[in-house]
């Protein structure tokens, strides 16, 4: 009776938990301070100039596209396609199909574009096989089906207009002021030509200005963006984006896709063009309602009046993203110099103060898994020579991090870096994630990996510090109650749960399919100190039911409001999910393209199975460690499962336990040399095999 009492009130600990995620999922819809402030969807007529490789540096030269400054909302905007890079074909095609679209040929040039012979794509047949090679999922065609009395002008323009057949309507070569302010153009797509890769930039900036001149007098209003960069090997920074004229004074463009101030996608100019009218197209012609990449485009936050403000603002924030990921690389070859150098020390000599030293250089890793975060909050990229501020900026934070842990709490330290991490983390997501925009361990807006939430890498960490705060805090009442203590883990683990996972806050859909299982299992180990395969087949059950239950309810919300839970619902419903499910496999095994893939995978294995068996690891301080306390083997296991799902059903496959045991690993070996074998605990008895036998 009181184990099946015991059993009932872990049930209803859970529920109650899976309650407040899902009820609080209905409520969330865009990030703080980005909702709308207003839209043009009421206008009669929308003109798009597209110019691939248009930069905020080309508007600081040119005194015409400066003057537009004040007279437009502004912002960048992302020109990341389905292809490794957005050559103008990446970039048109994507407008056209409203998704991410693959146009370009890898590992060359980008190329002419396109001709039109006899109204007709000339090998249109190719970009669209070319989506099926590639398992884009981009309807081509969806654009020119979806609206009518749509006009285009330039090369470009006619492969944005592109029927499903190829074929174009209302197209000219050149810019006719004429039709573009006639009836006929319900709305408008001017292809403005790219911006000369060095001589003629100036030239190319007054025409762009003085096509905008053309456009405004058609009425309406006019959105001047870049489209894609102009070579295959050009940084892709971000783009130029304005909105004429502005509405209620020139502010700040942004839209539902991204949430963030100042920034759109490229998908979004699509999501505004169509208004709300979108239809995917299916091989066979026939229309259906399908959804979007992008969002409409509308503005938020407080009037500009000052262009060189603006413009100053625009090429800082390029600099926010283009070093992080540089850096990082110098970061991580740095601190495993140090750390290999501190121990190769430590092996020759034995000493005290060689031990110590490898002791901080492993908590300094650690440390450095929160300061990838912190240092968005020193906005290194306003100081000089940004690239080397952020590489000595982290490397003091994360230093600064392992003395102060060590400091205050010895051989403990690690649990001062794991909570750091903890509460930063679920904090961070409560607020709508402002660190993670543009830190070390996100794609960033260039790359468009993610716009708002927590990202794969982020995720990680959360995920370590998690399970082994909650491993140290049910430790602590074990021995009052195992069922205090499972529920202490539902406790801490179910937070972790709800942040990473509610829409608005961390909108991580693949984070909670991997921690949820690994929580419940931390749980149930905790509570009976085994587990059968009745139980272990009921807690995959249970948690695939509440990432479900999570994804419905977010489903049933407008689509411009659903996060990435309701969107994949969305197009499962759709039968449109294949493609997703392809190209995620497909980026999960591109890293064993690699020596380091492979050596990653290995390194993981290895660490996995030093969880399950412990007896086989030859390291004497790791077996009396595993043995010293009953929460080790549980939280461990937890670390493996969460590791292993992740890295089977995420995108990022392998890297992802890859970051939990290079946060994890360090800050364990860390605490095993603090403590030396000489005050370890004496070795208990070990418990049973994972999966016991009913």
């Amino acid at each position: 009776m009181k184990s099946r009492g015991v059993r009932r009130l872990l049930l209803r600990t859970l529920f109650l938990a899976a309650t407040i995620f899902v009820g609080t999922a209905s409520a969330a819809s865009a990030a703080p301070g980005t909702q709308p402030q207003g839209s043009q969807d009421l206008l009669a007529k929308v003109v798009v100039i597209g110019v691939p490789g248009l930069r905020w540096s080309d508007v600081e030269a040119s005194p015409e596209l400066t003057a537009l400054v004040d007279q437009s909302h502004v912002g960048s905007i992302t020109v990341k396609t389905a292809g490794p890079h957005t050559c103008p074909i990446d970039g048109w095609l994507t407008i056209n199909a409203g998704t991410r679209a693959w146009g370009s040929v890898p590992d060359q040039g980008c190329g002419e574009l396109p001709g039109v012979v006899d109204g007709k794509i000339q090998g249109w047949q190719t970009y669209v096989d070319r989506q099926a090679e590639h398992h884009t999922g981009a309807p081509l065609g969806r654009l020119a089906e979806s609206r009518d009395r749509i006009c285009g002008f330039g090369p470009g323009a006619a492969v944005a207009l592109a029927r499903t057949d190829g074929t174009v309507a209302n197209w000219t070569e050149s810019l006719d002021p004429a039709l573009l302010a006639s009836n006929a153009c319900g709305d408008a797509i001017i292809d403005a030509g790219p911006m000369p890769l060095r001589e003629g930039r100036e030239e190319a900036s007054k025409k762009v200005a003085d096509l905008v001149a053309q456009a405004r007098a058609a009425d309406g209003w006019v959105l001047l963006v870049g489209v894609a960069e102009e070579t295959a090997n050009a940084h892709q920074e971000l783009l130029v984006a304005m909105q004429l004229p502005p509405d209620n004074g020139p502010r700040w463009l942004t839209s539902d896709s991204t949430r963030r101030p100042g920034l759109i996608q490229l998908t979004d100019v699509t999501a505004t063009i169509l208004r709300g009218e979108a239809k995917e197209i299916d091989p066979a012609g026939a229309e259906q309602p399908g959804p979007l990449d992008g969002n409409e485009i509308h503005f938020t936050g407080p009037v500009h009046t000052d262009a060189a403000a603006v413009i100053e603002n625009r090429l800082v924030t390029n600099e926010r993203f283009e070093h992080p990921h540089p850096v990082l690389g110098w970061l991580a070859i740095t601190l495993l110099v140090m750390q290999l150098a501190a121990l190769g020390w430590f092996l020759i000599t034995r000493s005290r103060r060689a031990r110590n030293t490898s002791v901080f250089t492993l908590l300094t890793q650690g440390g450095f898994f929160i300061t990838v975060f912190l240092t968005t909050v020193t906005q290194w990229w306003r100081w000089p020579s940004p690239g080397l501020s952020l590489y000595f900026v982290s490397l003091a934070i994360s230093a600064g991090f392992a003395g102060l842990a060590w400091a205050v709490l010895k051989e403990y330290a690690y649990l001062g870096i794991l909570g750091a991490a903890y509460v930063i983390l679920l904090v961070d997501g409560v607020l709508g994630t402002p660190l993670q925009f543009g830190s070390m361990f996100t794609d960033g807006p260039v790359i468009g990996g993610r716009f708002y939430g927590f990202g794969n890498s982020t995720f990680a960490v959360l995920a370590v510090a998690a399970l082994v705060m909650a491993g140290w805090a049910a430790q602590k009442v074990l021995d009052r109650s195992r069922a205090q203590a499972a529920l202490v883990v539902l406790a801490i683990g179910g937070l972790a749960i709800i942040v990473d996972g509610k829409p608005g806050w961390g909108t991580d859909f693949g984070g909670i399919i991997a921690l949820t299982p690994a929580v419940l299992l931390m749980a149930w180990l905790t509570w009976r100190g085994g587990i059968t395969w009745k139980a272990l087949l009921g807690i995959g059950a249970a948690g695939v039911l509440a990432v479900s239950a999570v994804a419905f309810l977010d489903y049933l919300r407008p689509a411009d409001q659903r996060s990435h839970f309701g969107t994949f619902v969305a197009r499962l419903l759709d039968g449109d999910v294949n493609d997703v499910l392809i190209r995620k496999l497909q980026m999960s095994l591109d890293f064993f393209d690699s020596v380091a893939g492979w050596a990653m995978l290995i390194g993981v294995l290895l660490a996995m199975a030093a969880t399950v068996w412990p007896d086989k690891v030859p390291s004497e301080s790791y077996r009396r460690f595993y043995a010293s306390k009953p929460m080790v083997r549980p939280t461990l296991l937890a670390l493996s499962t969460c590791g292993l799902i992740g890295m089977v059903l995420n995108d990022a496959g392998v890297v992802l336990p890859a970051i939990m045991a290079g946060f994890a690993l360090p800050l364990l070996v860390a605490h095993l040399l603090s403590v030396g074998p000489d005050q370890q605990p004496a070795t208990v008895s070990s418990e049973s095999h994972l999966v016991q036998e009913s």
